[in-house]
Formats: structure tokens, C-alpha cells, sequence
């Protein structure tokens, strides 16, 4: 019994040295995970294989880098992006990316702003917006998942968005006119009709069309889980094609079946 107690299993060893190299939210490249334990590359993509079919590790679909699986790692609290809500959604967002060929985002509210937590665009042909990255942040009062959150959220969470945005007086003039006299009846119409669409002059960012456009039309749905809006996904497409109308009724159904995919691996039980 000694002599057993004191064998070791090189390859457990090696899987949770890699898995303590792992962390939740900041992402590791197979070349710095290389560095750190000093493995060779073909073992450590294996062990990284292996973690990833067990469901201790996961890989972004955005920027390809490796994570430790929060089904093992305490939720966060605050306002950090629960990476529990970026790790269920990624591969319903593959799969939505390969049913409708157009790619889409996860994002996330944060500080009186939509953040890009996830995406499925590299999948896709669609030339990239280069700022578009994990982290990137947009505007929630006119993007598509911004009106989503806003349209669905608490009550007193969209008027604490609302109120923050008057006094702080919005740059983008588009913004501003929104905030002062459509935005009711907006977000009364994304309720009505079950989605959010794209502002007609929202470029993708908090500044003015004129100063930048990525050229994109969008629709968005929330996910509503633990009885709240976790985040919204939604669908891009070039907007020059003028596809709006027909992907709302050839795929308004799939991302809305994605959301609710994403809300039920939210509510599944953790493993121990």
C-alpha cells in the first residue's frame, strides 16, 4: 500500500498542471500555455483536447484562446461578465452560424453599455470590423442587442441606463435624439414584435455614422434566464443587401430557439 501511495500518474499530472495554468476569464494560447509548462505542443493540445471533452476547459470561438469551464470555478460577482453565460453560448452560436450561414454576437450589459462577449463572425466570409473583438463595446441605445436588453430588462434597470445617458449627454447626435423623444415607443415595439432591430443610422459604434460605419444591419433577441436578461444575440448581415425583412422571416425563429438553447444550458445544473 506505501509503494501505491506513493505512485504518481504522470499523465494526471501533466492535465492538472495545464488546468492551473487555465484561468476563467483571461484566455491562454496553446503558444503561452507552451511557455508556462514548458510541454511539448502535440501533448499539450492533447491534454487541452481531453480537458475540453471532460468539461473542464473550453476554446472561444472569437479569439481561439483556452479557458478553465466554470462549471469548476465559482461564478462571478459584480460586474463581471459571467463566463458561465460565454462558455453555454459559444457552440449554439456555432451551430446558429452553420443553420443561417450569418454569423452572431454575444453581448452583454455593462455599465450603461452593450459589450461584445463572444462571436461567431471569423466563421463566417463577412470582411471583420477590426475593432470588433471580445470587450468591444457599442451603443445600447442603438444597437440591436442594446434595445433588446433595454426592451426587456427590469424596470428599474432601464430607467438607471436612461437616466445615466441624460446627464451624461451623448456625443452621437443620433443618440441624443433617440434618448430624448423616440425611445419609449421603440422599445415598446421591440416587446410588441419580439426582436430589436438596428438603428438605421447606428454604424457600430458611439460615434456618428459619418465619422464611422461597418456597413452592417442587425436584429437581436435577449436571453432571459434566472429571471432576468442575461444578454442578447443577434444576427449581421451587410446591410447593403438590404436583407432585413427576409431574414426576419427566414431566421427570426432560429436565434430565437438559439436564445432560449443558451437559457436552458444557463439553468442546467453545475457539475461538482
Amino acid at each position: 500500500m506505501s509503494s501505491e501511495r506513493g505512485t504518481s500518474i504522470r499523465a494526471l499530472e501533466r492535465g492538472i498542471e495545464v488546468l492551473r495554468l487555465l484561468g476563467p476569464q483571461e484566455g491562454s494560447s496553446l503558444r503561452a500555455l507552451h511557455a508556462a509548462s514548458a510541454l511539448p505542443k502535440p501533448t499539450l493540445l492533447r491534454i487541452l483536447l481531453t480537458l475540453e471533452r471532460g468539461g473542464l476547459a473550453w476554446r472561444s470561438i472569437d479569439d481561439g484562446l483556452w479557458r478553465r469551464s466554470l462549471a469548476w470555478t465559482a461564478a462571478p460577482s459584480g460586474h463581471a461578465i459571467d463566463p458561465r453565460l460565454v462558455e453555454a453560448a459559444a457552440p449554439h452560436l456555432v451551430a446558429l452560424q452553420r443553420t443561417v450561414l450569418w454569423p452572431s454576437d454575444l453581448l452583454v450589459y455593462r455599465d450603461f453599455a452593450m459589450e461584445v462577449a463572444e462571436s461567431s463572425r471569423r466563421l463566417s466570409g463577412l470582411a471583420l470590423n477590426p475593432r470588433y473583438r471580445i470587450g468591444y463595446r457599442v451603443d445600447i441605445l442603438l444597437s440591436a442587442p442594446g434595445r433588446a436588453w433595454l426592451a426587456f430588462c427590469a424596470a428599474a434597470e432601464r430607467e438607471a441606463v436612461l437616466a445615466h445617458w441624460r446627464a451624461a449627454s451623448p456625443s452621437n447626435p443620433r443618440t441624443a435624439a433617440v434618448l430624448e423623444g423616440e425611445i419609449d415607443a421603440l422599445l415598446e415595439e421591440t416587446r410588441q414584435r419580439g426582436y430589436a432591430v438596428r438603428d438605421a443610422l447606428f454604424g457600430g459604434s458611439f460615434e456618428d455614422m459619418a465619422g464611422f460605419d461597418d456597413g452592417f444591419d442587425a436584429i437581436a433577441v435577449p436571453i432571459l434566464a434566472d429571471g432576468g436578461v442575461r444578454g442578447a444575440i443577434n444576427l449581421v448581415w451587410p446591410r447593403r443587401y438590404d436583407l432585413r425583412a427576409k431574414v426576419v422571416e427566414a431566421h427570426l425563429a432560429d436565434l430565437q430557439a438559439c436564445a432560449a438553447a443558451i437559457a436552458a444550458a444557463l439553468a442546467s445544473p453545475r457539475q461538482p
